[in-house]
């Protein structure tokens, strides 16, 4: 069961580096489907050589929602990491330079420029590693508070029916809205801890406490983040099926939001 989910957002690139969420969560809650896939792995054995560019891909809805289901379903040990693309006939549009950036981009997971080639009209960057670690260049940022809002509910959920009794019917939550997460951005951007495992139910109240731990990912590994202060907590009220954020209190002058 996840003990905790890390997210740091940084809003010049619209890059987020996350601990806890994973392509699956990922694929189950994007709108914009990705048409085709650019594998910037140059080793995997998955799509078909593309000879302008040098790399694999995966051409059409279906055949990228196949692999991502492959995917999820192996889970093997090599890395994700692939760009969404809209048109196969522009990839042999790209000059040695672009494909030169792409390969840079594959490999340092860092862009030269902007991660969002025009050519290419790509809405997503994406590269999962070891440890439930992803780093994902979205187009679109609200796409990620959308799976941030869903993967929270689901992992509250699973945890609050751990707890009820055998002879109990299963609880169902409202899922939180992504509306919320984005008034949260301020301290995102700084680099939070979602702490599951010390989550506290208080009658009618499942309270899970946030840590700031800015760029210390390393601090997930141990639960070092623990030492840390805990700069609010994220309330679901069962009673009025509302969610909320109570401050304790205000890291580097920024005041969260207190209300669903």
């Amino acid at each position: 069961m996840l003990d905790l989910i890390y997210v740091h957002v940084d809003i010049t690139s619209n890059a987020v580096l996350s601990k806890g969420i994973d392509h699956t969560d990922f694929v189950k809650s994007i709108v914009h489907t990705p048409k085709n896939l650019l594998l910037l792995n140059p080793y995997t054995e998955d799509g078909e050589y593309e000879r302008h560019s040098g790399l694999k891909i995966i051409r059409g809805e279906e055949s990228v929602n196949q692999n991502f289901s492959s995917i999820n379903r192996r889970r093997k040990n090599e890395e994700i990491k692939w760009m969404d693309f809209s048109d196969v006939a522009m990839l042999k549009e790209l000059t040695p330079l672009e494909i030169s950036e792409l390969l840079y981009f594959g490999h340092t997971k860092t862009s030269l420029h902007s991660p969002f080639f025009y050519k290419l009209q790509n809405n997503f960057v994406f590269f999962e590693f070891a440890d439930q670690m992803t780093r994902v260049y979205y187009r679109y940022i609200d796409e990620f508070y959308r799976i941030l809002a869903n993967k929270i509910s689901a992992v509250i959920l699973e945890k609050l029916n751990d707890k009820k009794s055998f002879f109990r019917r299963n609880i169902s939550i409202d899922k939180m809205s992504s509306e919320l997460l984005k008034e949260m951005k301020p301290i995102l951007q700084e680099g939070v801890v979602f702490s599951f495992d010390d989550a506290e139910q208080r009658g009618k109240e499942y309270r899970v406490p946030i840590h700031m731990i800015e760029d210390s990912l390393w601090k997930t590994k141990n639960a070092a983040y623990k030492e840390d202060p805990v700069i609010a907590s994220l309330v679901y009220n069962s009673a009025k099926r509302t969610w909320y954020f109570e401050n304790k209190e205000e890291p580097l002058g920024i005041q969260l939001p207190k209300h669903a």
